[in-house]
């Protein structure tokens, strides 16, 4: 849209769309009664409430008479029960004929002004109480002043009497171009459109509208020498202009409907509203009002900027858009889009990593809120505060303008506060409150117990509401390592993102998804899926770096059990460079980071990695302890080095500390690994036996928690502990016989092998060969000595070349 051949009209109460409404109320009150006519009724409370017209999740900008009709079609084709096509497009004729009928009957500005004056004839007189039946002519029936339809048509009327002259011949002009896109269908429905209807050579009483302007311009000119000051008539500065009409109250809506688009799907403003703000807001505005209607002070059109240069990661952009927002709020005296323009500008710095500056706005935000004793909005924002310092624990100590500075104070006050202020701060107060429970080492009964009560809440609030506390749940039976659940909560979160059209909430439960597939062992599928996340992604850089993250994490996992462990460093090595805020994946990397080591076999340089994220815990978080889960999973890793340098006494003692605490909190993901790690260190002590009873006890427990990496585990520490007893010939000592022993080992074996095969576990592959070659080489069977040998020698193959892919 170029500004030099673009008009914008403005309008308050009177838009050439009112005018369509008007013409179609006159077609209603005709034949109320006819089902044609019917879906009439569900169009124009719609257009008189001023809602945008919406097509695909994208918004109809300015709309024209025809997107009108095309509404008006779709309107029959929904509410009609007829199964006949031929039917349905003469009743969908029918109604846009009344429509179109209407419009091009309007020939001039008298008729508009006369035609719409009137329709007060639809409305009844104010003292009237009661009307009989009336058959007036085409009116079948009359509206109250006081219904929605009737006090449409006296706002409407009642405008158009205090127009000026040349305002009114703005409006006819933007309504020539509003019914124009429909001349093609009103000449299909077999109308017929006479040459003084044509905006191109109109001939009134046989003189050209050339001779006519000649004659109007001279007409003014002597007006203007009689009167000694000039007649400016906002006409003559339009010319062949394009003029795009729209009222106040639409553009507003457009602007709303936009953001919450933006907000839901992260898809782009559309063009033309982008152009049409534009030149509504440039310093050489093309715009044209009527009834002295004004937008200048919307600022709604600068968040729109800033939602989009957030999306776009622009910081300069962003910040602009929200400051200038944030300047139109205050000239408003708005104390609630005060404290909303402080929470914006707290969450465009957190998004910039920026945390200082963020808790500069919300201590900002929070004293004012104070000042103004608004609890609905201290409230959401210490619910704010609190989920941006479960990331950032260390800031406790920064901030001064909590006086109760740790969480467990800010969480009972938002638990006791949001139960009367909202149900969707209480709900997350209550997850807030799980999560707090599970970090700090409470007890399962008192965090399932909390869960229940923020999904209760939530299931009585709305759908975004309960979305995000299935996802919640879904992460808290994860950890607990009930997968049943865990698949029925995920899956419930995304039927219901899928369902609203939530796009980052959508993309976020699909990498979770993706790995839990790759827990069950379904790695391909699982990286797959995060690759055609990409596309999705584009338009959000957060989302973006967030599946990137995810993708290389999964990536370094994969790289490890290739045997890829120089790639593997590598890429932690590119991730550990990158200022990742979030706390969960910052540990999530200390623990990659020290498993690349050890798996390098540097295990000094593992333990050291470890140890200095214990002290950094330790001394930066004195008042609440820092994610429980990763914690332990990394004293499980230290259990593993200590096991792999033989250094079995610390290492047993370790791990029962580790099996106690877990078993006490519900993490049952957590003891099944503790035990396959400790049935591992009883096999390297030679305590075999030990091992074979504790797996044979334990295993429906392992198997029900559908890793594969555990399961697969498992069963070759399983089998090692079979081969040991047999080959020590300790069989007696668990009531089984040599041949029942084999066979066994062979069947755990192969189990084991298949689940290793499906990750794609080159490592562990070559360890489960090795035994079975040593099974061989004892029982004396060539058959099995030269399938072992065998898989070893392809094995070779595979990690030489997964090895020269690696670096090495």
């Amino acid at each position: 849209m170029n500004q030099d051949t673009t008009q914008v009209l403005v309008s308050e109460d009177v838009s050439p769309q009112d005018i369509a409404i008007l013409v179609l109320i006159v077609a209603y009150a005709g034949d109320p009664t006819s089902e044609e006519l019917l879906p009439i009724a569900n169009t124009l409370f719609q257009l008189m409430r001023h809602q945008p017209m919406q097509n695909d999740n994208q918004l109809i900008v300015i709309p024209t008479a025809l997107d009108l009709c095309n509404q008006l079609a779709d309107d029959v084709r929904k509410s009609t029960f007829e199964t006949d096509e031929s039917t349905i497009k003469r009743n969908i004729a029918s109604v846009q004929s009344y429509l179109l009928g209407g419009l091009w009957n309007i020939t001039s500005p008298e008729l508009l002004d006369s035609n719409i004056v009137s329709m007060m004839e639809l409305v009844q007189d104010a003292k009237t109480i009661s009307v009989d039946d009336i058959d007036d002519g085409d009116i079948k029936i009359r509206f109250s002043p006081r219904s929605s339809i009737g006090n449409f048509i006296g706002k409407v009327v009642a405008t158009l009497h205090l127009l000026h002259f040349d305002e009114l011949f703005l409006l006819y002009e933007a309504f020539v171009s509003y019914r124009e896109p429909t001349r093609e269908l009103f000449l299909q429905l077999g109308y017929q459109i006479e040459e003084n209807y044509s905006e191109e050579v109109q001939t009134v009483k046989g003189k050209t509208q050339e001779e006519d302007n000649e004659l109007f311009s001279t007409l003014k000119s002597k007006l203007n020498d009689i009167l000694d000051t000039d007649i400016s008539f906002q006409t003559k500065n339009i010319g062949n202009k394009v003029i795009l009409p729209i009222s106040k109250y639409t553009i507003q809506a457009l602007l709303d409907k936009q953001i919450k688009i933006l907000e839901t799907y992260g898809s782009e403003t559309p063009q033309k509203l982008k152009d049409i703000m534009s030149v509504m807001t440039g310093n050489n505005s093309s715009t044209h009002s009527i009834q002295s209607a004004s937008i200048t002070n919307i600022p709604s059109y600068y968040y729109v900027k800033y939602l989009e240069c957030l999306y776009e990661s622009d910081y300069q952009g962003s910040f602009q858009a929200l400051h200038q927002y944030f300047d139109y709020m205050v000239s408003n005296n708005s104390k609630y889009f005060y404290h909303f323009a402080l929470i914006s500008r707290a969450s465009l710095h957190q998004y910039f990593d920026e945390d200082e500056k963020a808790l500069d706005s919300i201590e900002e935000a929070i004293s004012v809120a104070r000042e103004n004793k608004d609890n609905v909005t201290l409230t959401y924002i210490l619910s704010w505060l609190f989920n941006f310092m479960r990331n950032k624990p260390h800031l406790w100590n920064h901030q001064k303008f909590y006086h109760n500075n740790n969480e467990s104070h800010l969480l009972d006050f938002l638990v006791k506060k949001s139960k009367t202020l909202s149900l969707s701060l209480y709900s997350l107060s209550y997850h807030f409150e799980a999560f707090h429970i599970i970090d700090n080492g409470g007890s399962m009964n008192k965090y399932i117990e909390s869960l229940l009560k923020g999904t209760y809440v939530s299931i009585n609030d709305s759908i975004p509401t309960f979305m995000k506390s299935m996802e919640m749940s879904s992460v808290v039976w994860s950890r607990i390592g009930n997968s049943y659940l865990n698949d029925i909560y995920s899956d419930i979160a995304y039927d219901f993102a899928i369902k609203s059209n939530k796009l980052v909430d959508g993309v976020s439960l699909e990498i979770r998804r993706s790995y839990l597939l790759y827990l069950k062992g379904n790695v391909d599928e699982a990286y797959k899926m995060l690759d055609n996340l990409k596309p999705r992604t584009k338009k959000d850089m957060s989302l973006n770096k967030s599946l990137q993250i995810r993708r290389l994490i999964m990536l370094v996992n994969i790289n490890l059990n290739k045997g890829r462990f120089k790639l593997a460093e590598k890429i932690i090595s590119m991730l550990l460079d990158d200022e990742i805020q979030d706390i969960e994946l910052r540990t999530e990397l200390v623990y990659l980071n020290a498993k690349v080591q050890l798996s390098l076999n540097n295990n000094s340089k593992s333990l050291e990695i470890i140890s200095k994220f214990f002290q950094s815990v330790n001394s930066t978080i004195s008042q609440t302890k820092s994610n429980l889960y990763t914690i332990m999973r990394l004293n499980l890793l230290k259990c593993e080095i200590f096991n792999n340098t033989g250094n079995f006494t610390r290492a047993i003692s370790l791990i029962i500390q580790q099996l106690q605490q877990a078993k006490t909190v519900g993490f049952i993901t957590i003891v099944i690994e503790g035990i396959v790690l400790f049935c591992s260190i009883l096999n390297n002590m030679g305590s075999f036996v030990d091992t074979f009873n504790i797996l044979n006890d334990k295993m429906i427990t392992i198997l029900s928690s559908e890793n594969k990496e555990f399961t697969s585990h498992a069963l070759y520490e399983l089998s090692r502990s079979c081969f040991n007893i047999l080959s020590h010939q300790e069989s007696s000592r668990i009531n089984i016989t040599d041949k029942e022993l084999f066979n066994r080992i062979l069947k755990y074996l192969n189990l084991s092998i298949s689940g290793f095969k499906i990750s794609i576990n080159l490592v562990m592959l070559k360890k489960c060969f090795q035994l079975e070659e040593d099974l061989a080489k004892y029982q004396q069977s060539p058959e099995l000595l030269t399938h072992s040998q065998a898989s070893l020698d392809k094995l070779q193959k595979r990690s030489y070349e997964e090895i020269s892919y690696g670096f090495l």
